[in-house]
């Protein structure tokens, strides 16, 4: 499982974080058992859980632009984040500007929509 860490804005709730990180709120909440999920606080952290999925068949590449974030690259792509992280190096993931990422595609098979 990997971990990534959001800090709660303004305006978040539990829903519109799963929504723009394509995750189920249940799995939020069970990654997260000592936070007050009625009551978020902006500056709370929290985890966002993510299994990787494997045998993807193809990969393309992602390059990133200008404000482009982990949540933003998951959403255009419709990929799962430990996904994104697993075929990337995780410990060395940039998002500045011209860099590339490698992305699975998804075809009908596994669950998804070809990029």
């Amino acid at each position: 499982m990997f971990c990534l860490f959001y800090e709660i804005k303004q305006g978040d709730t539990l829903y519109s974080i799963s929504r723009r990180y394509n995750m189920n709120i249940n799995t939020i909440i069970m990654a997260n058992p000592f936070i007050n999920i009625y009551n978020l606080q902006i500056g709370d952290v929290i985890c966002l859980p993510s299994i990787p999925q494997s045998g993807f068949a193809h990969l393309t590449t992602y390059l990133i632009e200008d404000g482009d974030t982990l949540g933003s690259v998951v959403d255009k792509s419709n990929i799962n984040l430990a996904d994104l992280l697993a075929i990337n190096d995780i410990y060395s993931i940039s998002l500045l500007p011209g860099t590339t990422l490698s992305v699975p595609i998804l075809g009908e098979g596994e669950g998804g929509i070809v990029l």
